[in-house]
């Protein structure tokens, strides 16, 4: 997918006058159009304004804007934490390979870990970006880093990590799958399915200093060869992968 890739119909508005430079920058960045406030709005419209970006989705009755907040926790039981068992305890450096709206690369960082967040869509690096820069610990934020481009392409580039993190997006796997939530069906709209996922995950062994995890459903086949080791949640479990020596 090329980086200056834009959803169809995709348009930028700004939701104040104090907003309207940066809606403008954006929107030549992005090669979109820029809609005054006083024109309706269709379609899939990045609204900017003094507290952020948001993503809202205007073809859908009632739908609210998607905003990026990095100081949204997850509090898995002291027991339950599969993730932080998959990652290891020698982790000190996670590369987030298929960062997307970021709760991933968000949530390693508020563990204490060195993150570099890779994303393939501009439109999503630039919400990753202004998100990030909104956070007021700067402890934080020198421990996170957003990289636009292909993940396959930047891994053998990058200061090896401990961990190399993958969370494909992939077809519904069985007609009886539930729907997706909306920040999901939202990237996939934005980015469609991952169809380089098995030679990311080789490429990403090859590279990782310890181990590869990678989040999949609970049914669904692995990513590619079997892994070795898994943590099984009730919907969605962490395949791991030791890295391959070069």
């Amino acid at each position: 997918m090329s980086l200056s890739f834009v959803p169809q119909g995709l348009t930028v508005t700004a939701n104040s006058a104090a907003a309207l430079a940066q809606a403008r920058q954006i929107s030549d960045d992005l090669g979109t159009v820029l809609v005054a406030g006083s024109e309706a709005l269709t379609g899939l419209v990045l609204e900017v304004s003094e507290s952020g970006l948001a993503l809202r989705d205007y073809s859908q009755p009632k739908s609210h804007p998607l905003r990026l907040d990095v100081t949204r926790s997850r509090y898995p039981g002291a027991t339950r934490d599969l993730l932080a068992r998959a990652l290891g305890k020698k982790c000190r450096s996670v590369i987030d390979a298929t960062a997307g709206f970021g709760a991933d690369s968000f949530d390693f960082v508020r563990r204490g870990y060195r993150v570099t967040a890779i994303e393939r869509v501009r439109l999503i690096s630039l919400m990753l970006i202004d998100a990030a820069s909104r956070c007021p610990d700067q402890e934080w934020l020198d421990r996170f880093q957003v990289i636009e481009g292909e993940s396959i392409d930047w891994i053998p580039r990058l200061h090896r990590a401990d961990v190399i993190f993958l969370d494909p997006m992939f077809p519904d796997i069985e007609k009886k799958t539930a729907q997706p939530r909306k920040a999901q069906q939202l990237l996939r709209q934005i980015a469609g399915s991952d169809s380089g996922s098995v030679d990311l995950l080789n490429t990403a062994r090859r590279f990782a200093g310890q181990r590869v995890v990678v989040k999949r459903p609970r049914s669904a086949r692995p990513l590619g060869a079997e892994p070795d080791h898994r943590f099984m949640g009730r919907s969605i479990r962490y395949d791991v992968y030791f890295s391959e020596k070069l």
